[in-house]
């Protein structure tokens, strides 16, 4: 698998299909309802509203998007130098990340936020520049704005995007206000939607109470059950180690390129305050893993087969608690 993934770009397609017919074959055999938020989430609502009848059409619309998503990751990463062209590593761990949990085999609030994640990151992202201009600026903003409506909870990537400004140095408060306005401006045409519809007192009294109701939930789960995700969180420490080893290695604009990429961890695990544990939710991580992941599975060591080895268990794993969840 190790080389199949460095040298054989149709070999890799079609491991790809495999892993596909082996994770989403049975949620449309016994499909896979959508599940309600109980948070502010007016985008992620509506769609529940026109597709919460129709499983099958939401996990085949689901599906598609995880797949344009991994394609989107793997375009991001080669455009910019970050894995090799001919690779198709990344999309190949995004989707299976994507595709861990069964029941989220379906349209799920964080499958739009990771669509308008990706948008962010195209944003952020250094061709060779280390500045970021006023424009870039505002629409990475205003996509975090965007994910904010998907799903509420996204605003814990506000954290990282003020790490992105101590990564390009945006210290001046021009760079500051634009992002402001960037962020707002969804909130903007929202609230005067919801104005004009006499919503906008349910909206903002809603929005206060889940911003202020942040708590970590404990439901027992058999450790067997958690062994998989368990082994997955050690892959992306593993990952992130490797990453932060060689970091000093790199050209300024590969830094800035892996600090952006990476970032988004460190949303994932604020999320956790506005979630029930177990399960962990995998899907906020499968974008920084499709970047660290990919870097440390495609590692060259001096004993091949323990790279072998490595992503073999992270298939499996996948595929096992693909399974049992």
């Amino acid at each position: 698998m190790f080389r199949l993934f460095k040298q054989n770009t149709i070999g890799q397609a079609v491991v790809i299909g495999i892993a596909i017919v082996v994770l989403w074959l049975r949620v449309f055999v016994n499909s896979v309802e959508m599940s309600p938020v109980h948070c502010f989430a007016p985008i992620y609502e509506l769609i529940y509203d026109w597709m919460s009848g129709m499983p099958r059409l939401s996990s085949a619309i689901a599906l598609l998007l995880v797949l344009a998503e991994g394609v989107w990751i793997n375009h991001i990463l080669t455009d910019h130098k970050m894995t090799k062209s001919h690779s198709l590593m990344p999309m190949f761990v995004y989707v299976l990340v994507m595709s861990w949990n069964a029941n989220q085999m379906t349209l799920t609030p964080f499958l739009l936020v990771n669509l308008v994640l990706l948008a962010t990151a195209s944003q952020l992202l250094s061709n060779g520049g280390t500045q970021l201009s006023a424009e870039q600026n505002f629409n990475a903003s205003f996509f975090i704005g965007i994910m904010v409506l998907c799903y509420l909870p996204a605003i814990c990537y506000i954290v990282p995007f003020i790490f992105v400004f101590n990564i390009y140095k945006l210290y001046r408060w021009r760079n500051i206000i634009i992002s402001i306005f960037g962020l707002i401006a969804p909130f903007i045409l929202l609230f005067t939607y919801a104005f004009l519809t006499d919503k906008l007192d349910y909206y903002l009294i809603l929005m206060g109470h889940d911003l202020t109701s942040m708590k970590i939930d404990w439901s027992p789960m058999p450790f067997v059950k958690m062994l998989p995700t368990l082994i997955l969180l050690l892959m992306i420490m593993a990952s992130l180690v490797k990453q932060m080893d060689t970091y000093n290695d790199r050209t300024i604009q590969q830094r800035i390129n892996t600090g952006i990429l990476s970032l988004p961890l460190l949303a994932s695990v604020l999320i956790v305050l506005y979630t029930t544990l177990p399960p962990i939710e995998t899907q906020t991580l499968a974008l920084p893993f499709a970047f660290i992941g990919t870097r440390f599975f495609m590692t060259e060591r001096k004993r091949h087969w323990v790279s072998e080895i490595i992503i073999w268990v992270f298939i499996i794993c996948a595929v096992i608690n693909n399974l049992i969840m």
